[in-house]
């Protein structure tokens, strides 16, 4: 498995993602949270099925 690594903006960006899911439906930021790391340990496992948009940055 690869190491991922976050831009201290991205976390923010997350921090607030959450919140406004939470917002919108109580137990909604569990759901996106799941999703969130079901999507990151597919990138860690297989990074080179994703696209490199900058630099470093895969999508």
């Amino acid at each position: 498995m690869h190491r991922i690594r976050f831009v201290k903006e991205a976390l923010f960006d997350v921090e607030d993602v959450i919140i406004w899911y939470e917002k919108q439906r109580i137990g909604l930021s569990y759901d996106f949270e799941l999703c969130l790391e079901a999507g990151l340990d597919e990138i860690s496992r297989n990074p080179n099925a994703f696209q490199k948009k900058y630099k470093n940055v895969k999508m």
